[in-house]
């Protein structure tokens, strides 16, 4: 599954002055505002902020799925009007379909794009053995565990050869061990594809793990705060994340995401009200008064 050079220069994703608003019975929710990001051919770029910044939405407009009130989406040069099978999407949700094997899954857009059936099996099964899965091909995916499900989806989104792929939280759902199996399988796979990859995510952690640059978002009306440039080696390996070089990228960015939580929940907590929500007692304990 080797790229030539020609085709490891492609899949160059460009947002710039980019604007998504909708409207609500309230009224107009300027969700992301003034933003600018770009993801170089074969990087792997993050994003990430508090709750409902807008990660998703920016995610989903690269996708082809939401179109920008204003500013310009582009692939290569091209602009994204819709989707499109050069750019592959993986969501948090299992999107497998169930009557379907595991293999049959893989091989289903490949069959709408009319390859023949050797090529299609050989491909799928090239894929599922990158991602450790070739001994379940003939599985339904209710046989799968989580973490297995996603891999099916995350190869199925390979399978059609995208010029980038897209991940919105797909590890949102796995408990921490087999999200952290999942990490290191993620960045093998796309150090054997050097496809450009595009991921939302919630953990700092893992942004910072399996990342070239890491954007940081700002509250509502999302906007990037920060571009954080990861200067850890290749392969990356767990044992990185506890190096003082990988501990200081994560207080760095934790600081930025805290501040901008703050600000989300529009003045609720303060610092002040963090240091424990003190209340006085009157000597009491609080199942006396309560």
């Amino acid at each position: 599954m080797s790229q030539s050079a020609s085709e490891a220069r492609q899949g160059r994703i460009e947002v710039r002055d980019f604007a998504l608003r909708y409207e609500t019975i309230d009224g107009s929710v300027e969700a992301v505002t003034d933003t600018q990001i770009h993801v170089e051919p074969g990087e792997f770029v993050s994003i990430v902020g508090p709750s409902g910044c807008g990660k998703s939405t920016l995610l989903n407009a690269v996708a082809g799925f939401l179109k920008p009130t204003s500013g310009v989406v582009t692939v290569d040069g091209e602009k994204v009007t819709g989707p499109s099978a050069e750019r592959g999407m993986v969501f948090q949700q299992y999107s497998l379909f169930p009557w379907k094997t595991v293999r049959e899954n893989v091989e289903f857009g490949l069959k709408m794009r009319g390859m023949s059936r050797f090529e299609r099996e050989r491909a799928a099964r090239t894929l599922l053995g990158l991602a450790g899965l070739e001994a379940f091909e003939k599985h339904y995916p209710e046989r799968l565990s989580g973490g297995m499900k996603q891999r099916v989806g995350i190869v199925r989104a390979l399978a059609t050869g995208p010029k980038v792929l897209l991940l919105d939280e797909p590890f949102g759902a796995l408990d921490a061990q087999t999200r952290i199996i999942m990490q290191q399988i993620l960045t093998n796979m796309w150090q054997r594809l050097k496809i450009s990859v595009l991921f939302v995510t919630h953990d700092i952690d893992e942004a910072i793990f399996l990342s070239d640059r890491v954007y940081c978002m700002t509250a509502r009306p999302g906007s990037i705060k920060a571009e954080i440039r990861i200067p850890l080696e290749r392969p990356r390996q767990q044992s990185m994340m506890m190096s003082s070089e990988f501990l200081a990228l994560r207080r760095g960015l934790m600081s930025l995401i805290r501040e901008e939580s703050l600000k989300a929940m529009g003045g609720e907590i303060t610092d002040l009200g963090m240091q424990g929500l003190s209340i006085e007692l009157q000597g009491h304990s609080l199942p006396e008064v309560l």
